[in-house]
């Protein structure tokens, strides 16, 4: 009887889904990042389109997911808000250049923990872009040591 016991608990402990560490991007303009998994939950931080976010663990019903940033801040995002596709964090501040070298034109500035949409790799720089909040400050478009950056992208 204990056999039959401790084999029933090993398969379903080897059969419960583990959640492996696994990255997604925020595909809303601006998601809230909650204390807990529910919309009654106070709201701890917010992410923009294209923040990059390790996904820890999900809820019983996989409607929220818990979720990392590259500077260890955490918290609740609903499920339907992340996407697969590439996002990529700034590090520091940094200069976006309109060409992959340290020096060519600066675009564009951005503060640190600012997202990018990943487009494209060139050597060790990347070709992101992002989604401004307002769109009359118009879009920033070009390329960033890939030392400055944190996050992921499909290949």
């Amino acid at each position: 009887m204990k056999k039959i016991i401790a084999l029933i608990a090993l398969l379903t402990f080897a059969g419960a889904p583990v959640f492996a560490q696994k990255y997604a991007s925020v595909n809303a303009k601006r998601a809230n990042i909650r204390s807990c998994a529910g919309t009654k939950c106070s709201i701890k931080w917010y992410a923009w389109k294209y923040t990059p976010v390790i996904m820890v663990k999900t809820n019983e019903d996989k409607s929220w997911v818990l979720v990392k940033d590259f500077e260890g801040f955490s918290g609740w995002i609903s499920a339907d808000l992340l996407s697969p596709a590439g996002g990529m964090s700034a590090k520091v501040d940094l200069n976006v250049r309109q060409d992959p070298s340290a020096s060519a034109e600066i675009v564009c500035t951005v503060e640190k923990g600012y997202p990018f949409k990943y487009l494209a790799k060139k050597g060790k720089w990347i070709q992101v872009v992002d989604d401004p909040a307002d769109p009359k400050a118009g879009q920033c478009k070009g390329w960033v040591y890939n030392a400055n950056l944190w996050g992921f992208f499909k290949q």
